[in-house]
């Protein structure tokens, strides 16, 4: 039986988190509001815990100790907020211990993926329309899920696939590739993301983020959003576990729609965001006590 048609039958596949699932919602409603987010983080003293000391961290660069989350949320804006908590809650969710994949690589990789995939609406707003928009920063968080659900689900395969990549000195996605074309991680992580039933500009941007153009005509922006991102990380010191995209999968430029000249302005965001990567996985494996010290 096919890796796809399995995934349907694990009993303990992993959910989306419902905290995540409530704060999406709560960002891109319209009747969204700080009051609200506030009220929905106070109701967790872990997780007010962890945004005070993001607030308060360097990268921010507060002139004065925040101590509310409604101040909190006013400093950081509100969609940023919202983001750190979908990510926190996800990194939580879904690590486990691996003897074969360097999750706090993974979720580091995934993270700044995901801020720069964000960071191309505001740089190109003409690309994307307002539900594109909302999917950006999650399509990005979520682009390599796929292979976590391999590490965690399909160990098996996923060794055989380090040996072949090993033995024919091939990057990791190239090897994929070449051993189940078909199943690749972005395959499974899209198929995952159809059983959580998430919308699907998100489930495209995984499916398509190696093949942009391969996407559906009016699903193709984020797809190559996404492939943008993936490219610089993967083609940069910032590194992946996917080794280096030497082949680029379409002409990424034209498919955003941006110049050859904006092209440093998302190398030096790049950089900008692993920062702030860092921070955000060094407070969610932080543990409640160690946090509320802190703050």
């Amino acid at each position: 039986m096919s890796i796809l048609k399995r995934l349907n039958g694990i009993t303990d596949l992993p959910t989306l988190p419902e905290i995540a699932i409530k704060v999406q919602q709560l960002i891109y409603s319209d009747e969204g509001d700080a009051a609200r987010l506030a009220k929905l983080i106070q109701q967790d003293p872990s997780l007010s815990a962890k945004i005070l000391q993001v607030a308060n961290s360097g990268f921010y660069s507060a002139a004065n100790r925040i101590l509310s989350i409604p101040i909190a949320i006013t400093r950081l804006g509100f969609n940023e907020i919202g983001q750190i908590i979908i990510a926190t809650s996800l990194i939580k969710k879904l690590s486990k211990k691996s003897k074969i994949l360097d999750y706090t690589q993974f979720w580091r990789h995934a993270l700044t993926a995901a801020y720069i995939t964000d960071i191309a609406a505001k740089m190109n707003a003409d690309a994307f329309n307002a539900e594109q928009r909302q999917s950006l920063y999650l399509s990005g968080l979520l682009h390599d899920i796929g292979i976590l659900i391999y590490d965690q689900f399909f160990h098996e395969e996923f060794n055989f696939i380090i040996d072949y990549a090993i033995k024919n000195e091939l990057s990791y996605i190239e090897a994929e590739n070449a051993v189940a074309p078909k199943e690749t991680h972005a395959a499974i992580g899209a198929a995952l993301l159809e059983i959580w039933k998430l919308d699907s500009t998100i489930i495209s941007g995984v499916r398509f983020h190696h093949v942009p153009e391969k996407a559906p005509s009016n699903f193709k922006a984020i797809p190559y959003a996404v492939h943008l991102s993936e490219y610089i990380l993967c083609n940069s010191g910032l590194g992946s576990f996917e080794g280096l995209m030497i082949h680029n999968s379409g002409n990424i430029l034209d498919g955003m729609k941006i110049s050859v000249e904006s092209l440093p302005a998302y190398l030096n965001a790049a950089k900008k965001e692993v920062e702030k990567s860092d921070l955000i996985l060094a407070i969610g494996k932080a543990e409640p006590n160690q946090l509320l010290r802190s703050v």
